[in-house]
């Protein structure tokens, strides 16, 4: 999957203009708006590859549109927050947003960050043979090729990150993973992430299934080593 297409939105027009260019060296096509909403309109217009949000725009905070988005698409979502605003990160990747980036930054960290989106697009998830394409544990199955995932028949809608945490310990049931493992099997060494990262992401995977069906609690918390999923 090659991305081409990107959606920036942010408010501080000095700062746009600056990353507008430099995604613009690397290939990328850019649409720059300044506020929630317009970001919302442009989406449904323009179908974009990535979208990267400033948490504080006016109309519509960037939290806002990420969780307005992720109800309707999967779209790779990168949050630009202030450094020390971790509560605005960890409810940015709550509501679905694939990475964060904190003021101020590198621009050619940001670009990164992006490319790295883009190869994980592309890629099966780290540890996955070509033609494994669905998992099963018990009442759980994984379509990867689908990226589909039903528990107990019902399905539940999960960000790309979210299932390749969740297959990864499907993979290794029985299993003990530290965070680290989880990391590296689900995302690679493509990003900066940290271990509330994981926590995060198995929050969300633990919710969603069972907002799904009741009953889910097949991801044990082993205090001080990780998580695993039930043999």
């Amino acid at each position: 999957m090659s991305f081409r297409r990107i959606l920036l939105a942010d408010d501080d027009r000095a700062l746009a203009a600056l990353v507008s260019t430099a995604l613009r060296d690397e290939g990328f096509e850019v649409e720059h708006v300044t506020t929630g909403l317009q970001a919302m309109q442009s989406f449904e217009r323009a179908s974009p590859d990535v979208v990267i949000l400033d948490v504080l725009m006016p109309e519509m905070d960037g939290l806002e549109v990420c969780r307005k988005l992720r109800k309707r698409s999967r779209v790779p979502i990168v949050l630009l927050t202030s450094r020390g605003e971790e509560v605005d990160r960890v409810s940015g990747l709550e509501m679905g947003a694939d990475d964060y980036v904190t003021k101020p930054f590198s621009l050619r960290e940001l670009c990164a960050r992006i490319r790295a989106l883009e190869r994980r697009a592309s890629a099966p998830p780290a540890g996955a043979v070509e033609e494994e394409e669905v998992l099963a544990a018990g009442e759980l199955t994984l379509d990867l090729g689908r990226f589909e995932v039903r528990w107990k028949g019902a399905q539940a809608t999960l960000t790309r990150s979210e299932l390749h945490v969740l297959a990864a310990l499907v993979r290794r049931r029985g299993r003990v993973l530290s965070r680290e493992q989880l990391l590296e099997l689900a995302r690679g060494d493509d990003a900066v992430v940290t271990d509330r990262t994981v926590d995060t992401f198995i929050k969300r995977i633990r919710k969603k299934l069972r907002d799904a069906e009741p009953g889910f609690d097949e991801i044990e918390t082993v205090i001080g080593v990780g998580y695993r999923y039930r043999a």
